[in-house]
């Protein structure tokens, strides 16, 4: 009898290590301490040569678009780059990659412009965003970059170091300029299409924003 009742307090023993995760896999999950993840090596960028000291404010922004004038004329300015570690290479690969880059900073310039005018509408533009997606679209791929003239180039030879590794190479950057005109041209035409097939319930206020973009400046 002790013999049978010292063998249950030893199963029940087992059973209890084992409910607490004390013995064998029993097919529960077993949690383990998280890691912290390694941080990102940083990057540091060393400028060993470049065209011009200091370098022009514009190639130095982050914006790929910018507004100005020259003469009295409005223009539009568009920025394009490429890398290489060869510098010929890097002003071709910028030259040739200049339709697609301009036509993404053109995107970027429509949607600040229609943004502007949505919010001059103190807040009768809901609804319409839709047919504000459609038009930045059309913009971008209407407005005319081909004779895009040349507003000023730039390049640096710079040295890139992360972590333990390095490299250099050549980032040419080329500016251009397109008549602003052109472009809120563009934006017009863009959006007068969308407010003849706009829905009927948005027609006014769809209307309200064209006149806006005509009188814009």
């Amino acid at each position: 009898m002790k013999k049978a009742i010292l063998t249950f307090g030893v199963f029940a023993f087992v059973g209890v290590m084992m409910s607490c995760g004390g013995g064998g896999n029993t097919g529960g999950t077993t949690v383990k301490p998280v890691d912290n993840p390694p941080k990102a090596a940083k990057i540091e960028l060393n400028i060993i040569q470049e065209s011009k000291t200091p370098a022009p404010d514009w190639a130095t922004s982050d914006e790929t678009w910018s507004e100005g004038a020259e003469g009295g004329q409005k223009f539009v300015y568009l920025r394009v780059e490429a890398e290489d570690p060869q510098k010929e290479t890097a002003k071709l690969l910028a030259q040739g990659q200049k339709i697609a880059q301009m036509a993404d900073a053109i995107k970027q310039l429509a949607t600040h412009e229609f943004a502007k005018v949505t919010e001059g509408m103190a807040g009768q533009g809901a609804g319409l965003e839709t047919y504000v997606y459609d038009a930045v679209a059309a913009v971008s791929k209407n407005v005319d970059t081909s004779g895009a003239l040349e507003a000023g180039t730039y390049w640096q030879y710079v040295q890139e170091i992360k972590g333990a590794d390095d490299k250099t190479y050549y980032r040419y950057i080329v500016r251009y300029k397109i008549d602003y005109a052109k472009f809120m041209a563009a934006m017009k035409n863009a959006w007068g299409q969308q407010v003849k097939a706009i829905n009927p319930e948005l027609k006014e206020k769809g209307q309200k924003m064209l006149d806006a973009i005509n009188s814009a400046q």
